[in-house]
């Protein structure tokens, strides 16, 4: 049987380390037989489904928000513009959001600037609209700002771009992320999106070199299916420095769900399981191609109800 890297490294955790790691008459079995058993951490792990807000059809925020609160949503993700639009629209989210079981998770907010470039007033520009971008997400309650440190167009070399990024970037956006409660929360991409920062593990590695409690790390299926070796170990490799999940198709990124049988995430859960994650786990994806906004709707309550049948398998 021909399997690729992903699969090999799918069947090892599953089989060599999924007796230590999952049940009580597993772990029972791995102490009796000498094998480290690791224990469920404390507090537990908790599902907490989200979406982008956009990806919700409606003429206003609250008619979203109505939805996602009827449909077993209980996070939203922020998204719809720029730095200067989320700063707009502020007040009326804060409006609409009131009174519900629901809570802003983080945003997804577009800064101005590139980390990547030598430019110096590139790089000031992203100090300056993330550090808006945090102001926003504070008021609104949120939990943190997703950042990409680079994409594709970089003119600087990886090792210098890294430490740059540490040195010249972070600290001042840290310190008034740390001064406003919510946490800078770096996204790692696919190699066609970026070339600088694609595994979860180095992502972490950042976050832990940076040394501040307002830095994270986000975990997106979509990205990972392509870079990662495994959903289970890219996860446990961030352990407290995941803050934020993205999940979509894992053939088409759409919606979970379009792409059946493919969509298993089953693995990474038990990795979110393992290191005790409690937040979001948010859709970004698309539609298919003429979907109307009824079966949008339908697919998002088909979505929400796939979440919490593989979190139970997990």
């Amino acid at each position: 049987m021909d399997i690729n890297r992903r699969q090999f490294f799918t069947f090892s955790a599953t089989g060599l380390s999924g007796a230590a790691l999952f049940g009580a008459r597993q772990a029972h079995a791995a102490t009796t037989s000498g094998m480290p058993v690791l224990k469920a951490p404390e507090p537990p792990a908790e599902l907490h489904i989200g979406c982008q807000q956009m990806l919700v059809p409606g003429k206003s925020f609250a008619e979203r928000y109505d939805f996602l609160e009827a449909n077993g949503y209980d996070r939203i993700e922020i998204n719809g513009g720029n730095w200067e639009w989320l700063a707009k629209n502020v007040d009326e989210m804060a409006a609409a959001i009131k009174n519900r079981n629901l809570r802003f998770s983080v945003t997804c907010i577009s800064a101005r600037g590139n980390a990547g470039m030598a430019d110096p007033t590139e790089r000031r520009a992203v100090i300056d609209t993330t550090k808006s971008i945090l102001e926003s997400a504070a008021k609104l309650g949120a939990t943190g700002v997703i950042t990409v440190p680079a994409r594709k167009k970089i003119d600087l070399p990886f090792p210098e771009l890294r430490e740059r990024y540490l040195k010249e970037i972070l600290p001042e956006i840290l310190a008034h992320a740390e001064k406003l409660g919510v946490c800078l929360i770096m996204e790692p991409l696919n190699r066609n999106e970026t070339m600088f920062l694609r595994l979860v593990a180095d992502a972490a590695a950042i976050a832990r070199d940076a040394n501040s409690p307002a830095i994270g790390v986000l975990g997106d299926f979509w990205h990972m299916t392509a870079e990662e070796t495994n959903d289970m170990g890219a996860f446990i490799s961030a352990s407290a420095y995941l803050k934020h999940v993205h999940i979509a198709s894992r053939k088409t990124r759409k919606i979970p769900g379009v792409d059946g049988e493919a969509d298993n995430y089953v693995l990474g859960f038990k990795g979110l399981k393992l290191i005790g994650y409690r937040g979001a786990i948010s859709i970004e994806a698309g539609y298919p191609k003429g979907t109307s906004d009824e079966q949008k709707r339908k697919l998002l309550a088909q979505a929400a109800a796939l979440m919490r049948e593989q979190w139970a398998q997990a």
